[in-house]
């Protein structure tokens, strides 16, 4: 805990003045000058580039976060849950820099206020006051990757110089040239907790106002533990870089006059630590067995939102849309039998490609599947074969509702019509 050396209160890190600011004197301080307003301290003597932090891990997620300040945490912010949560006090790695909290949790506050406004079909839980009160700011951790290229590059191009009859002919050349190319600031998120597609939908951040790390920015907030090995985005990182010097090369005068697309290896790679800044909810619905996120970055204020949609709301709007249409088909349009069947066959096409194209992105997003941090977490045979188990009998309950949808819309309707013309036919011509 940081205490205030004017009155002894406790001292909190305010995004609006980028200071530490005192709870009751209101005196403001150096986050980066802060050592010796450290108090309560449980380690006597911390390792090397490390720093003495608290660490509260759920035990019913097992998610864990970070923070200096002696705050009671009463549920997780992952999985919503009140169980107890475990206090231990641990020497925990000092990142290489962060980015600091830009946006007030106000501010943040009333971003998600008016997205769930704007959603239509959200459920009722979220469009709740008291619900935007329990966003939390957490420092989440990010691999920073930069790659260099320095010497020679290279590679063929190709002339045009002139056409014979049905042949063109080509000059050949080899282009080299010297390179000194620097790609800096790759971010990936470097915890399990932080979905890969929610991470990106609210970046960039502006790694310009990057500052030294100091524990005191985490004064009033949190920060999540990095459970991913730096290993696990440098292959993808490195191809980001070669592309962007490749690209870079190839829209030169020299290179394009030649329609040369130069190949570049890179040499030198540096790999850091950083903290980038994120107001976190999660929301349980009314069942309680899934959990829907809404993430902002704490600097730019851009928000992304996982909303379920409220099935009760749906279908009442489904049916305020549907009676007039159907009022005025009824009026204005006549239909046979082999046309209200087509029109069947046509929409239920449509609605099953839907169907299944909703399902793969629900799998996808339930299983994590394309997550490179919870495969890296989870990544072992026996939780494999679990989820796709599980995804498989998901699989054969959405084709059985898909099979039960087609008969009751196509299949049983032509039965019924096909007796009501026989009873016609018989009974009363």
């Amino acid at each position: 805990m940081y205490a205030c050396p004017t009155c002894g209160a406790g001292l909190v890190f305010d995004p609006k003045s980028q200071q530490l600011l005192c709870k009751s004197c209101r005196n403001k301080y150096d986050p980066e000058n802060s050592e010796g307003m450290r108090i309560n301290k449980a380690v006597e003597k911390v390792e090397k580039n490390c720093y003495e932090a608290i660490s509260y891990k759920c035990t019913h997620c097992g998610a864990e976060l970070i923070t200096t300040d002696e705050t009671i945490t009463t549920f997780c912010s992952f999985c919503r849950t009140g169980e107890m949560l475990e206090r231990e006090v641990i020497q925990k790695r000092k990142p290489d820099y962060v980015i600091p909290f830009s946006i007030t949790k106000e501010e943040c506050e009333e971003i998600y206020r008016k997205k769930i406004k704007k959603s239509l079909f959200a459920p009722k839980n979220m469009k709740d006051e008291q619900e935007a009160k329990k966003i939390r700011g957490i420092y989440m951790p990010y691999w920073i990757y930069s790659f260099e290229k320095r010497g020679d590059v290279k590679t063929k191009g190709q002339k045009y110089n002139h056409r014979s009859g049905d042949y063109v002919y080509y000059d050949d050349y080899i282009l080299e040239t010297d390179v000194d190319a620097k790609v800096k600031g790759i971010p990936h998120d470097a915890t399990s907790n932080f979905w890969d597609r929610l991470s990106e939908a609210i970046g960039p951040y502006s790694v310009s106002k990057k500052k030294i790390f100091s524990p005191a920015y985490l004064s009033g907030f949190y920060a999540d533990n990095e459970d991913v090995d730096e290993e696990i985005y440098k292959k993808e990182s490195k191809e980001i870089a070669q592309d962007h010097i490749s690209q870079k090369l190839g829209k030169d005068k020299t290179f394009s006059k030649y329609s040369a697309a130069p190949n570049v290896s890179l040499d030198q790679e540096n790999i850091e630590l950083a903290l980038f800044p994120v107001y976190f909810l999660a929301t349980k619905n009314k069942k309680g067995d899934r959990i829907g996120y809404a993430v902002i970055n704490g600097q730019t204020g851009k928000i992304s939102a996982d909303i379920p949609i409220d099935f009760k709301k749906l279908v009442f709007l489904a049916l305020i849309v549907a009676i007039p249409i159907f009022i005025l088909l009824n009026i204005y349009f006549t239909f046979n039998m082999t046309h209200m069947i087509a029109l069947a066959i046509l929409f239920n096409i449509i609605t099953i490609c839907a169907l299944n194209k909703q399902n793969r992105r629900i799998k996808s997003r339930e299983s994590k599947t394309d997550d490179k941090g919870v495969q890296f977490k989870e990544g072992n045979t026996d939780s494999t074969n679990k989820k796709s188990s599980k995804r498989s009998s998901y699989v054969k309950s959405v084709y059985v509702i898909i099979s039960v949808y087609i008969f009751c819309s196509i299949v049983l309707p032509i039965i019924c019509l096909r007796v009501r013309n026989t009873f016609i036919k018989n009974f009363i011509c």
